[in-house]
């Protein structure tokens, strides 16, 4: 143990937490700004009557127009002075809180990506990110100094390389290795792609893609850890996610996994960039006071084995995760499912039988229709809704089933919802959901 805290406080550049302070502020001030510019606050967040719920965080629904345009407010404010280093102890906390908080407001929306910024977003709060390159050092409101101890690189370089390992090791399943599915979906409609778009028809490609996609992700944090092999990493990191951005629709995720694979180099290389934009200070205090105490290692802890655990709490699970989706969210699952569907609602009156059909698009946007049709959580959370918006039109005590039909990886379609269950008297908890069907195919 005294071995661990003793390596866990050994001297490292300040530069490099001060350059992932700035980056990551600018990564979510840019993201937030596009979503301001390009309207899709409106589109997401104020158009839509309903909203889907994370299960328990129901209060966190999306709130009045007024206060979905002042967090957003709040997280630009707040990322601004993350970046330049201004009262970064409570702006990096309102970053954190004000993100989440936004992705916290429908279900509908969750990315993987959005989950690792909140959590890179955490992870910055508690460290002294700013005693080096900020107004807080300028100004004297912290010690300007150029040491940190290694924990606040390695919690860091941590949550960088359980993304990257679970990733791959989500990969390792007959569909992506054996069948190179859904790869065989997406990449014959990108053959207009330059150069390589031909290739792209083919199996064989699909195959290449699947195979080194599983070993790239299970090894490039080796790679990128060790000096003499680093660059290297580096170049692929760049092709491959720039690869990934062009060919397939998965948001900033490959812009923000590029600036993390930079942390992994050398400090100085941190500090000439950081450089360019502050002065370098001529007074430093050297020996770092931030020190890990015995309630911060736990702590720590504590978040290294929640991180460790979450992504396999599918296995608690019965049935494949990717038709059920019990267990998917929060696992690095990243390209692994294709998967559409179609859900018809159905309304009945208790007491006279009488039964009619529901327009989803009444309610929902065409992408939160999307997503509802194949994950039974969100079908739950939209036939109480219904329940409640039709006992106010009159029906009284509304029966509520749905005809749920899905496609998984190019599969056949199958029912995933039994149609006679009333949903309407389900309530969604962590149990295993008896109401969801099997699927009636091999899917190992």
């Amino acid at each position: 143990m005294n071995s661990l805290i003793q390596l866990l406080h050994q001297p490292v550049s300040a530069y490099t937490l001060a350059f992932f302070r700035m980056g990551l502020g600018m990564l979510i001030l840019i993201s937030t700004l596009r979503f301001l510019i390009l309207g899709w606050v409106d589109l997401q967040y104020v158009e839509p009557l309903f909203h889907f719920p994370y299960f328990g965080l129901e209060f966190l629904s999306a709130p009045s127009t007024p206060m979905i345009y002042a967090t957003f407010g709040i997280l630009s404010i707040s990322s601004i002075c993350v970046i330049i280093g201004y009262r970064f102890r409570i702006m990096s906390i309102f970053m954190f809180l004000s993100f989440t908080y936004i992705e916290l407001w429908d279900i509908a929306f969750y990315l993987n990506h959005y989950y690792a910024v909140s959590l890179f977003a955490l992870i910055l709060s508690i460290l002294p990110a700013h005693v080096v390159a900020s107004l807080d050092a300028k100004s004297g409101r912290v010690n300007n100094t150029n040491t940190v101890p290694f924990w606040t690189h390695f919690i860091v370089f941590f949550q960088i390389g359980i993304i990257y390992v679970y990733a791959g090791i989500a990969k390792i399943n007959i569909d992506w290795l054996y069948f190179a599915l859904p790869l065989k979906i997406w990449l014959p409609a990108h053959t207009s792609f330059p150069v390589i778009g031909p290739l792209l028809a083919l199996d064989f490609t699909a195959y290449v893609f699947a195979w080194f996609g599983m070993l790239y992700d299970l090894f490039i944090i080796a790679f990128l850890i060790y000096p003499k092999t680093r660059y290297y990493a580096f170049a692929t990191v760049v092709i491959f996610h720039s690869m990934t951005g062009f060919l397939f629709q998965i948001g900033v995720f490959p812009i923000v996994m590029i600036f993390m694979a930079t942390l992994f180099f050398e400090a100085r290389i941190h500090e000439y960039i950081i450089q360019l934009f502050f002065v370098k200070s001529s007074q430093q205090v050297q020996i770092s006071k931030h020190q890990l105490s015995i309630y911060g290692l736990c702590a720590i802890g504590i978040f290294m084995i929640v991180q460790l655990i979450v992504p396999f709490r599918y296995l608690l699970y019965p049935g494949h995760y990717q038709w059920t989706e019990q267990g998917y969210r929060f696992g690095w699952r990243v390209m692994l499912t294709e998967k559409s569907g179609i859900a018809q609602f159905s309304i009945t009156d208790k007491h006279t039988g009488k039964k009619g059909y529901v327009n989803n698009a009444e309610w929902l946007t065409p992408h939160q229709e999307k997503q509802m049709a194949f994950q039974p959580d969100m079908i739950l959370a939209f036939a109480h809704f219904l329940h409640d918006e039709y006992k106010k039109r009159g029906v009284q005590d509304p029966i509520v089933n749905v005809d749920c039909w899905v496609t998984m990886n190019g599969r056949p379609s199958a029912r995933l919802i039994d149609p006679t269950v009333d949903l309407s008297v389900l309530h969604d908890d962590f149990c295993a959901k008896s109401w969801i069907s099997a699927y009636p195919g091999a899917m190992q």
